[in-house]
């Protein structure tokens, strides 16, 4: 007994702990693990459910964000309810990861055909657009008609489809269906080389290509001037919308939009998305369907683009590198990014536009939502859940139904019924400026021709956006010529009296004019003489040397000073010697004799 207690005694702990270790049943052990899983899949997943379910399943309330003297707010969005009640997540899908994913490969969407009409652009692209008649969801009589007839009053809803999506991807189908059961008409614009269309032109879609939307927006208001137009974008074609409704400001025709889930700045999403081992998940899902979709056309890709960096492309940034900035083009990938962002044409929305994101959307981070520019703009109303996921917004314990679907039905129609729908003013000289330029560039200005004349040049509208920098140049000072050259035929008719230059200035957003004389400087009216022979002689051998001395003058008159004074240095070996030869004598009068002889 002794000895045995002894034993006990001059063992080690650890061996102690070893042997207790043993003792302890195998199935306590996998219990454990699974515990310790569980707990990491949940904070990887972001799962809320036990959040939810302390807050007994109430959901959380829609974040509005306004201008406080918004009319949109007032009349629209504050008689939404579902703008103004709570949000709960399908509660078995309490997850933005699990929502997104369910999305993708369940979605559950409605079961109906679409109607195809092809549209070709000046270009030579071609666009299907896939429509749905209400009255092929309601069942009436005219359900055979394809497409609305030309005297059809009944609203149209353009929907802008997201990433490689098209008008059969689940979350489009329930948005069409919804709008479809509501009595209105809807169409879906599909991105070129979507939907079962080939490419047929050297243009390819991307995240900032606002042309074809706009081509298709003036030809169905073209075709169907009675119906009232309005837009739906989802994800990319959330951006491509903003952006449009940016760049053509009043000059649009749609009379109301919703962007759900936009990514806003393309440069903070391209940071976001290589942040966490998840977000890189979701960045080679997408290059795989960026990848699919150039498969479909190699043979555009193999002749325009780097074919070998597409298929070795690991990143959705990579993609971009060896195919949109050669096809754009674009001269790198963070220009691309910067030029495409819808961020930056918030301020010139004009019509009203509802914008709907999740926090937790695991593509389009929050932290490029352009909260102040929201606000700043009376025509937008931002609507921010804490859940949702991208695109899912999964509601009911059966997730049937998205909930952000329900909100823009609501939205439009509201919208449809106040007075606040926008009508469309056709801007005079609208000029369309490119997130890379600024302002300045657009004019006023004056140009100076190389006869010395001056013409003033307003905001006339040069040239439209191209992603070619070269022909836009080309393109202003094609039209910069024409205004020059007009204004000499005037200048050559007039009689020889003081003509009347016209400066103008836009600061404050008012327009000065202001007389200037371009020949002189005093208040008093210019005697002009005829010029003599001579003088006739010194003009011709004299208007070669004036007009480079103006092209200088125009660029900078401190580098017309360097240059003279690099001139007279490098020449001064040369002509001093013969210039002190030739005035020799008239400077002994003046200079010391001793310094002469020197």
């Amino acid at each position: 007994m002794q000895s045995s207690n002894s034993t006990e005694i001059n063992s080690s702990p650890y061996e102690l702990l070893y042997k207790a270790a043993f003792l302890i049943p195998i199935s306590h052990y996998l219990l454990a693990v699974l515990f310790i899983f569980l707990v990491l899949i949940y904070d990887f997943l972001e799962i809320h459910f036990i959040q939810d379910l302390l807050n007994g399943f109430r959901g959380d309330s829609i974040c509005l964000t306004y201008n406080s003297c918004s009319e949109i707010y007032e009349g629209v969005a504050s008689k939404c309810q579902s703008l103004h009640g709570r949000y709960l997540v399908t509660p078995w899908l309490s997850s933005p990861h699990i929502q997104t994913a369910f999305l993708n490969f369940f979605g559950r969407p409605p079961v109906f055909s679409y109607k195809r009409q092809i549209f070709l652009t000046s270009d030579g692209g071609t666009v299907a657009l896939d429509w749905l008649m209400s009255s092929a969801v309601s069942g009436g009589a005219s359900h055979t008609n394809n497409v609305p007839l030309k005297d059809d009053t009944t609203p149209i809803v353009v929907v802008v489809p997201g990433l490689t999506s098209d008008s059969h991807s689940a979350y489009i189908k329930h948005l069409v269906f919804k709008m479809a059961k509501r009595g209105w008409n809807v169409v879906v614009s599909n991105h070129r080389g979507l939907g079962g269309i080939s490419i047929t032109s050297d243009c390819f879609y991307n995240a900032g290509w606002t042309d074809d939307l706009r081509r298709v927006v003036d030809h169905l208001h073209q075709e169907y001037p009675q119906a009232t137009l309005f837009a739906v974008g989802t994800s990319i074609g959330a951006n491509v919308l903003v952006k449009y409704l940016g760049e053509d400001g009043e000059n649009t025709y749609f009379a109301g939009a919703v962007a759900i889930c936009s990514p806003w700045d393309l440069l903070i999403g391209d940071r976001f998305i290589t942040r966490k081992l998840v977000q890189r998940l979701y960045d080679r899902v997408l290059t795989i369907g960026l990848q699919g979709y150039a498969k479909l056309h190699q043979t555009m890709y193999s002749r325009l683009a780097d074919w070998e960096g597409i298929q070795k492309s690991r990143r959705v940034r990579d993609f971009d590198n060896y195919a949109t900035c050669l096809t754009g083009p674009f001269e790198t990938v963070d220009t691309y990014y910067r030029h495409s962002s819808s961020s930056t044409f918030v301020g010139t929305v004009s019509v009203p536009l509802l914008c709907i994101s999740a926090l937790d959307d695991p593509v389009c981070t929050r932290e490029a939502i352009p909260w102040d520019e929201c606000r700043a703009n009376k025509n937008i109303v931002f609507a921010a859940t804490r859940h949702g996921g991208h695109l899912a917004f999964f509601e009911g314990i059966t997730a049937n139904r998205l909930w952000w679907v329900k909100a823009v039905d609501e939205f439009l129609s509201v919208l449809y019924t106040s007075p606040y729908m926008h009508r469309r003013k056709k801007v005079q000289n609208h000029i369309q400026h490119s997130p890379l330029e600024t302002s300045i560039d657009q004019g006023p200005y004056v140009t100076v021709t190389e006869e010395g004349m001056v013409s003033a040049v307003g905001n006339e509208q040069l040239s439209p956006i191209v992603n070619d920098s070269d022909n836009q140049v080309i393109a202003e000072r094609e039209t910069r010529e024409t205004i020059v050259d007009a204004y000499k035929s005037e200048r050559d008719d007039e009689p020889p009296t003081k003509p009347e230059g016209t400066l103008v200035s836009n600061r404050g957003g008012r327009i000065i004019k202001v007389k200037a004389d371009p020949i002189c400087e005093t208040s008093e009216p210019c005697k002009q003489e005829a010029p003599s022979d001579h003088d006739a002689k010194l003009l011709d051998i004299s208007a070669p040397l004036k007009r480079c001395i103006q092209q200088l003058s125009r660029r900078s008159k401190t580098s017309m000073w360097l240059l003279a004074y690099i001139a007279v240095m490098t020449t001064w070996p040369m002509l001093g010697p013969a210039f002190f030869l030739l005035f020799k004598r008239k400077l002994k009068s003046v200079l010391p004799s001793a310094w002469l002889k020197k």
